[in-house]
């Protein structure tokens, strides 16, 4: 299993990469257009803090050529563990296939069905992140549908792993791992939602005053 951060912004970043064991930062044009920054430094500031640990970058051209290019300086500034987003479409796919015969990391992205999934795979990307909120929205059952892509790589020996994305709470991470995902990439905020609740602060603070009742305000390291 591996966690994986969905933002741009470095303040969380820096906090969550020191709170939580995660595997790297996904990032989209989207997440970093939020920041108001100049696309390599913010990218270079990333990389900085999170070390060799993956960056994913997505592409943003619409020909084959362009992303190719794209990739090259991607990879030039970022560093061989970039990971390089391609929306899985037909020219996706050709530029994925480019990429792959020259010993770039692919992620394959803007998944909505498995067939896209299916492709991905077949031109060797490494990752495949399908939009598990995206799915629902659009009347796709994002359960059945990472179901679907798991059994097809198992049955198909493919070593493509599920990334999954787009989460609007934890109940749908957990779901996509459930359902299949080896991976997931969310908002910081959803990262907190799963371990902080009313719920968990008062079993703390029970221990706590359960605690003090008997050794005060001792610790454990001074008894």
């Amino acid at each position: 299993m591996e966690i994986l951060l969905d933002t741009a912004n470095l303040e969380d970043i820096r906090k969550y990469n020191d709170i939580y064991d995660i595997t790297g930062v996904t990032s989209n044009p989207t997440i970093l257009s939020r920041e108001k920054a100049e696309f390599f430094p913010l990218l270079l500031e990333i990389r900085s803090i999170i070390g060799d640990k993956q960056l994913h970058v997505q592409v943003t051209g619409s020909t084959c050529e362009e992303m190719v290019k794209e990739a090259e300086a991607i990879t030039d500034k970022l560093g061989k563990n970039t990971y390089i987003k391609v929306p899985v479409n037909e020219e996706g796919i050709k530029t994925m296939k480019t990429l792959k015969s020259q010993g770039y990391k692919i992620t394959g992205t803007a998944i909505y069905m498995p067939q896209q999934a299916m492709l991905a795979a077949s031109v060797g990307a490494d990752y495949v992140a399908p939009y598990f909120n995206r799915m629902n929205n659009m009347n796709v059952d994002s359960k059945k549908a990472l179901e679907e892509i798991a059994w097809l790589y198992e049955h198909y020996h493919k070593d493509t792993k599920i990334l999954a994305a787009s989460f609007k709470n934890t109940h749908q991470i957990m779901d996509a791992l459930l359902t299949g995902a080896h991976a997931v990439t969310a908002s910081p905020k959803l990262y907190t939602q799963m371990v902080e609740s009313p719920i968990i602060d008062s079993a703390i603070e029970g221990f706590g005053a359960d605690w003090k009742a008997v050794y005060k305000d001792k610790r454990i390291y001074e008894i």
